[in-house]
């Protein structure tokens, strides 16, 4: 009986736990916090799943789209991959399992069809419907820094190739995206190229700023210290409350 009991008590904490997560997630959702929706959605447990407001595989699509919008590769492989927990809801569904390696090994033409295959049934979902652009959007943005990122210098017309679209078009997107990114689009030879940054100019500049900060508050100190020689410290004229009035004034019978 008292095993019974014990078992019935851990799957009771397990329910409150993933209902807690479950509306911690939810919330950062709705909040557009992506990042962290991801990381809560991969602290539920899979364990005596039931009667929930939304089934496992709901939850599986929120933890993949939100984590594909937000994480870096190294996260991906780290929080997704190799989680054991989200291994097993990975299990229930091997299409979005695919997605998630081929946006992992770099082949981003075949997670983002695969997305676009799936995006008019996501649509339908009550919590995840009002979010979907924007997941769509940051997960094609994610996957063109990671895409170019190992490169100095990038073949558009690869590039476009690689995310099912035209060059002019990428050329737009990319416009939008890399501003104060250190990338230069080269539009007449339809090339991405990163832009090298000159480090002595950058030391330069930080040693510069340094000097202007001490020399600053060595000023401010100079300054301090001779007010403090002159005597010209303020000094309140408010009553000090802590203070006893002396013993000659209230014998004197003068005003307290």
């Amino acid at each position: 009986s008292s095993g019974i009991n014990a078992e019935y008590g851990d799957e009771t904490d397990v329910r409150v736990l993933r209902r807690i997560q479950l509306a911690k997630g939810l919330t950062e959702m709705s909040l557009k916090d992506y990042n962290q929706a991801a990381k809560t959605f991969l602290n539920i447990p899979c364990d005596s799943w039931n009667d929930e407001i939304i089934s496992p595989l709901t939850l599986l699509i929120y933890t993949t789209l939100c984590a594909l919008a937000s994480f870096k590769r190294k996260d991906i492989q780290k929080l997704l991959i190799e989680n054991n927990n989200f291994k097993q809801y990975l299990d229930m569904q091997p299409t979005i399992r695919n997605c998630i390696l081929s946006f992992y090994n770099r082949r981003f033409n075949i997670g983002l069809q695969s997305l676009d295959m799936l995006k008019r049934e996501f649509k339908l979902d009550l919590f995840l419907s009002p979010h979907i652009d924007d997941l769509y959007f940051f997960i094609r943005s994610e996957s063109m820094k990671q895409y170019f990122a190992p490169y100095l210098c990038c073949d558009m017309v690869k590039m476009a190739a690689a995310f099912n679209t035209d060059v002019d078009s990428l050329e737009l997107e990319l416009m939008a995206l890399v501003g104060g990114e250190g990338v230069k689009i080269d539009s007449f030879n339809k090339v991405l190229r990163a832009v090298k940054r000159n480090e002595k100019e950058q030391v330069r500049r930080d040693v510069i700023e340094l000097c202007n900060t001490l020399q600053f508050k060595t000023q401010e100190l100079i300054v301090k210290t001779a007010i403090l020689k002159a005597g010209l410290v303020i000094k309140s004229s408010a009553p000090n409350i802590d203070e006893k009035p002396s013993t000659s004034s209230v014998r004197g019978g003068g005003p307290l």
